[in-house]
């Protein structure tokens, strides 16, 4: 079986298998963080190594004076070593961990697994017939200049009690999708989703799944002519 966290592009109808998965429980979407997110994340490894490149360079300077220019020479072969092992872990990391943390829509939940670090995760599940109601908003300067947005469903176990540990605190239960394109489209299939599974649960099997990149008549054609199981 196709390791999911392993896949490095999802295709439609998304015919993946992930963990603790229900025999009757179909993926209708499968994503993760933009692309562009993760080469924000890897020009802060590189800017990090230019950094360390500048302080290394200067203390090397200073270094020679005091001792030795054989110091000084040390020193440098230490410097570039110790640079390409944290480049090269560092590169690894951000992208073993963007690659694995996925977000998943299915006939029954929303779902995401959350990597912290390459080998350690915890997963996040939200049952459709708990969802109250949806939203899509964009957040912050990074989110805004790369045309980012995030997508976000409120449960109805989100409680209106005051916290116990900080009296100012409202307790609120939210799930998040972060850092993807379209996410209002998302948004509106998740409503959409929502009413059939609350009117028409038995039809929910051959739902369409979500297709990001298509809209309007050009998705019913194309669902029509390839994939006829499907209804929307």
């Amino acid at each position: 079986m196709i390791n999911i966290f392993q896949i490095s592009r999802f295709k439609f109808p998304y015919d993946y298998k992930f963990p603790g998965q229900g025999s009757d429980e179909k993926i209708l979407y499968l994503t993760r963080e933009n692309a562009l997110m993760l080469l924000v994340k890897q020009a802060f490894i590189l800017i990090a190594v230019l950094a360390m490149l500048l302080a290394g360079i200067f203390i090397k300077g200073i270094a020679q004076e005091i001792m030795s220019h054989t110091f000084g020479a040390l020193f440098e072969i230490i410097l570039i070593i110790c640079l390409f092992l944290f480049a090269a872990i560092g590169w690894w990391w951000v992208t073993t961990v963007w690659k694995k943390s996925i977000a998943l829509v299915t006939t029954k939940r929303l779902i995401k697994f959350v990597y912290t670090t390459p080998v350690s995760r915890h997963s996040l599940a939200l049952p459709l017939e708990m969802i109250v109601d949806t939203g899509a908003y964009t957040k912050g300067f990074i989110q805004t200049f790369l045309g980012l947005g995030t997508f976000v469903a409120r449960s109805s176990a989100t409680s209106s009690g005051v916290a116990t540990d900080d009296p100012n605190r409202i307790n609120k239960k939210y799930f998040f999708i972060e850092n993807v394109k379209r996410s209002e489209d998302l948004q509106h299939y998740v409503s959409k989703l929502l009413s059939i599974f609350r009117k028409k649960s038995d039809e929910l099997q051959n739902f369409r799944p979500f297709l990001p990149n298509l809209k309007g008549e050009a998705r019913a054609n194309f669902i029509a002519k390839n994939f006829p199981q499907f209804w929307s």
